[in-house]
C-alpha cells in the first residue's frame, strides 16, 4: 500500500472517532510531530501577514491603523492576528471550525515576536507600530499571573476577538471590517460553503474593503509521498475520491477558474492574481477524471495561487 494511501487509512479512522478534531492534534502532536513553530512556519506566516497588509496598502483606502480585519482561519498559532495588531489594526476577528489554539502555543508564537523585536528584526518583516509592541510585552506577563487566563481572553486584551465555529454566521455587523483574509484556507471549502462564506464576506465588507486570500490548488498527499504528483487527486471521479480525501479536512478540488467564477458571482472583482503552476509534463502523465477533462490546461496546472478581491 503506498504511503499517501495509508495516511488516507489513517485519517478516515480518525474521523470515526468521536471527537476527531482532539485525536488529529494528538497524533501531528506525539506522532508525526508537525506541531511545532519552527522558523520556517514562523516566517511564512510573516510573509503572509506582509503580502495581505500590502494588498490592502495598495487596494484600500482605509488609514493605516485605523482598519479591522476579519481572519479565517486562525490555525495551531495565531501569527497573522498578532501580526495584525502589530501592524495597527485596531480590532481582528479570527475565526476556526475547531478549537486549535492552546495557551503554550500563544505563548510560545509571543515570545517568537518579542524575540524579533529584542534582535530589532521585527521591523524587517511588518510595519509595526512600537505602541503596539509594548502592548504585547504586557501581554505577555500575564501568563504568570496566579489566575490563569485562557488565550481567548489574553488575545481580547489587544483588541482580537478568537471565535470557533461556522464563519459564515459570524454576526458581525453589515460593512464592518476592512480587511478579509485567509491562507490555505478556501481550498476545503465545497462549492456551496465557498459560496456561503463569500456571501458572508461580501456583507461584513466596508465599502472600501480589501479580500486576500492564498489558495493551495494540489494534492496535498503529495507533500507526505514523493511517489505522486501534485495532480494526483485529478485522476479521481468524485465518488472515488471521496473514499480517500481526508474527512476532518477534505480537499475540495476546485481550480481556479472555479474560485475566479465565485468571487465574481458573490459581487467581488478581482484585482490582482499571483500563482503558481505545475510541470505540465507531469500533468499530461495524469489520466484526469471525466469531470476535470473541460477545464482548460491552464486551469488544472495551477497548484498555488493567492488572490487580490475588491468589492464589485
Amino acid at each position: 500500500m503506498a504511503s499517501w494511501l495509508l495516511k488516507a487509512f489513517v485519517q478516515r479512522s480518525i474521523a470515526a472517532l468521536p471527537n476527531p478534531h482532539y485525536w488529529n492534534e494528538l497524533l501531528q502532536e506525539r506522532v508525526t510531530h508537525t506541531l511545532e513553530l519552527t522558523d520556517g512556519r514562523f516566517d511564512c506566516s510573516l510573509s503572509n501577514c506582509r503580502n495581505h497588509l500590502e494588498q490592502f496598502r495598495r487596494y484600500g483606502s482605509t488609514a493605516r491603523g485605523n482598519f479591522s480585519a476579519f481572519e479565517l482561519g486562525t490555525g495551531w498559532f495565531a501569527v497573522v492576528p498578532i501580526g495584525l495588531f502589530l501592524s495597527g489594526a485596531r480590532e481582528v476577528w479570527t475565526w476556526d471550525i475547531a478549537p486549535l489554539l492552546k495557551l503554550n502555543r500563544l505563548k510560545l508564537t509571543i515570545v517568537r515576536f518579542l524575540e524579533l523585536d529584542r534582535r530589532q528584526r521585527l521591523q524587517d518583516h511588518l510595519p509595526v507600530v512600537p505602541e503596539r509592541v509594548a502592548a504585547l510585552r504586557e501581554v505577555m506577563t500575564l501568563f504568570e499571573c496566579p489566575r490563569r487566563l485562557e488565550p481567548v481572553q489574553l488575545l481580547e486584551r489587544i483588541g482580537i476577538h478568537y471565535r470557533v465555529g461556522n464563519a459564515s454566521r459570524s454576526g458581525l455587523a453589515p460593512e464592518a471590517v476592512d480587511l478579509i483574509i485567509s491562507d490555505v484556507v478556501l481550498e476545503f471549502f465545497s462549492p456551496a460553503e465557498l459560496y456561503e462564506i463569500l456571501r458572508e464576506f461580501r456583507r461584513i465588507a466596508a465599502p472600501s474593503a480589501v479580500m486576500s486570500h492564498s489558495i493551495d490548488l494540489s494534492d496535498q498527499y503529495a507533500s507526505f509521498d514523493a511517489s505522486i504528483t501534485k495532480f494526483n487527486f485529478l485522476r479521481y471521479s468524485d465518488t472515488l475520491w471521496g473514499r480517500l480525501n481526508n474527512p476532518i479536512i477534505p480537499l475540495s478540488r476546485l481550480r481556479i477558474s472555479d474560485y475566479r467564477r465565485a468571487f465574481s458571482d458573490s459581487r467581488f472583482q478581482i484585482v490582482d492574481e499571483s500563482s503558481v503552476r505545475g510541470d505540465l509534463a507531469e500533468l499530461t502523465r495524469t489520466p484526469v477524471a471525466a469531470q476535470f477533462r473541460d477545464y482548460l490546461v491552464d486551469d488544472l496546472l495551477v497548484l498555488f495561487t493567492r488572490l487580490a478581491a475588491v468589492r464589485a
